[in-house]
Order: C-alpha cells, then sequence, then structure tokens
C-alpha cells in the first residue's frame, strides 16, 4: 500500500450498503452457487413469493449477461469451466425492489447489449410481447449469446425499462452497468 491509499475499512462498506439499502452482494464467480444462495435469500425476504420470483428471474438474467458477456472469466474447479466475473446487488428503496449488475466487457459487447436495450426499452407491453415471441421462434445462431431474450424477461419481469450504463476503461474495455426496479405496489400483482 503507498502512503496515499487508504486502507479497505469493512466498516464503511458496512455503511455503504447499508446507506444505499443493499441487502445482498455477490462479487466474483458469478456461478451455480452463488445463484442458489442468492434464490434462498430472496426465498426468506418477508415480502411474498411473488416478489422473490420476480427478483430472482432479474439475477439470473443478468448474471447470464455476466456469463456471456465478461470479459474477465477464471476457472472454476466445482464446475470445470470458464465462469464470468462480476457484481449483483439486490436492494430497494421505499417504493422499488432494484436488482443491479456489473462486469468488465469487451467495447463491441457492450454497444450491441445497449442497443439491444435501447430498442426494448421504447416498446410498449404489447409490442414487447410481440418481440419476445419473434425471438424465441428464431433459430439459435451458432456463436449467438442469446439475442435479447433476458433483456426482454428483465423489462417484463420487472415492469420498467432496464437502466444500463457503459464506462470506458483505459485499456480498451468497458464496464457495463445494468440495473432493474421492480415497483413495490405492482410486485404483488402476477
Amino acid at each position: 500500500m503507498n502512503a496515499n491509499e487508504q486502507p479497505f475499512s469493512i466498516h464503511q462498506f458496512y455503511s455503504q450498503l447499508k446507506h444505499h439499502h443493499l441487502s445482498m452482494v455477490a462479487q466474483g464467480l458469478i456461478s451455480q452457487d452463488i445463484l442458489s444462495l442468492i434464490a434462498l435469500s430472496l426465498k426468506r425476504r418477508p415480502d411474498n413469493e411473488v416478489v422473490a420470483r420476480r427478483l430472482f428471474a432479474i439475477v439470473v438474467e443478468l448474471s447470464q449477461n455476466i456469463f456471456h458477456y465478461s470479459a474477465i472469466k477464471e476457472f472454476s474447479v466445482k464446475d470445470q469451466r470458464e465462469i464470468g466475473v462480476g457484481i449483483v446487488a439486490v436492494g430497494e428503496s421505499d417504493t422499488h425492489y432494484v436488482v443491479a449488475s456489473g462486469n468488465v466487457a469487451k467495447r463491441e459487447s457492450a454497444l450491441f447489449v445497449a442497443q439491444q436495450c435501447d430498442y426494448i426499452n421504447q416498446l410498449d407491453s404489447e409490442a414487447l410481447r410481440q418481440y419476445y415471441r419473434e425471438q424465441r421462434r428464431k433459430p439459435i445462431r451458432e456463436g449467438s449469446m442469446g439475442g435479447s431474450i433476458g433483456l426482454i424477461e428483465i423489462v417484463r419481469k420487472s415492469g420498467n425499462p432496464i437502466r444500463y450504463e457503459v464506462i470506458p476503461l483505459e485499456d480498451g474495455n468497458v464496464f457495463l452497468i445494468f440495473v432493474a426496479s421492480v415497483s413495490k405496489a405492482r410486485s404483488y400483482a402476477d
């Protein structure tokens, strides 16, 4: 540690999580084990089952984006394959539940996903439903990462546009952030 660098403070980290109402944060390999732990934690929430299902579905889709688009991957001994590295967080405000994710991505991949988000976000519910059906019917192209079905699912489950941010990094990659919010008022209707 150099003279200007502040030591890590777990207390400050805890305080920031609490201040931003984050109840769950997973950083590192976003594996099936991590998703299982998140699912278990969401099932224990005081909310109803519909809330937990919606939030978990969004967590899964955002985790899939980390799996597909993360420029940083690490080998998982348990899974015997490379797994994407990123961060997933679940929190809430007075009116919404929020699920966010972030990972380092190749610039081209992030721009493709951003274009998909822009297109999906401008669709009304009927057009979104139709686009979803069209995407489901399309054959999966070799090398394809699933098109935009996951992004469509996020918008459908949340009832809100998906927010994203693409932050350029010095190495030519970007840090890709997604944020999905679910209204607490809407979340109780299936």
